[in-house]
């Protein structure tokens, strides 16, 4: 179990590409904290269910893109369990609309649920983290940061905020890498979630005709990638973001 110990906080785990990272890490013998913005009974559910494999979990439900909520979130995670090794902000939200018929609210909506997350809560975390000279900080990114025509699904509103994820990430790497602490990201092509089907499902369809492995990615191919990057395996890999897309983004 490669994060045996380990206490690991993924945000937006009540379901999706969240819960897939929550329930690998559990395998892999970390300790979880669950969390969600409404879906508590889902959050319980999976909290419920790493339980009952053999470690433990709590769920704080917060709406991690306001700042206190976050904070609340990291506060919980230190009274319950002690400390914070590993921080997965994974809570996000696409927006399927041309550009042109987007609203102010769909641009803050994008920033508040995919940017301001990061912002909050590996500012919250990282004292914690430089303190024990230890952490892994990651990141889920997306492909539409890095490329931007995916015929009838319109996503531009939502790539600044994953663009600047990304890009922020990587300079908090550089002043995280002193203690021991890495900060990375998985970039997830088109991953069959519940999120997936509120998409335009022409582009979907023609989205597939340019994944060269010929299928949709599974939850559970993220959360392999998240594991990988929140082991000791990954000591020395920092600033980066894998690409998990079936090659989509060599096209």
């Amino acid at each position: 179990m490669i994060l045996a110990g380990k206490v690991a906080i993924v945000t937006g785990s009540s379901r999706g590409i969240g819960k897939a990272i929550a329930l690998r890490f559990a395998r892999e013998g970390a300790k979880l904290v669950i969390n969600c913005r409404n879906s508590i009974d889902k959050a319980e559910a999976a909290a419920r269910e790493i339980r009952a494999a053999g470690s433990e979990a709590i769920v704080v439900q917060a709406d991690v893109g306001d700042r206190a909520s976050a904070d609340h979130l990291v506060e919980s995670t230190i009274k319950t369990f002690g400390r914070v090794d590993i921080l997965v902000s994974n809570a996000g939200i696409i927006i399927d609309r041309p550009f042109v018929e987007n609203t102010d609210e769909d641009w803050r909506a994008a920033m508040h649920s995919n940017m301001d997350p990061f912002f909050y809560l590996v500012r919250a975390c990282l004292p914690h983290m430089i303190k024990q000279r230890s952490g892994r900080v990651l990141a889920t990114g997306s492909i539409i940061a890095e490329k931007y025509d995916f015929g009838p699904n319109k996503m531009a509103v939502c790539t600044a905020a994953k663009a600047g994820l990304i890009s922020m990430l990587r300079a908090v790497a550089v002043e995280a890498a002193p203690y021991g602490i890495t900060v990375n990201g998985v970039s997830p092509g088109y991953i069959a979630t519940e999120m997936f089907a509120t998409i335009d499902a022409a582009g979907a369809e023609a989205a597939l005709k340019m994944i060269p492995m010929g299928r949709y990615g599974m939850p559970g191919d993220i959360a392999s990638a998240m594991a990988f990057l929140a082991s000791d395996e990954a000591a020395y890999i920092t600033g980066q973001t894998i690409r998990v897309n079936g090659g989509m983004s060599m096209g």
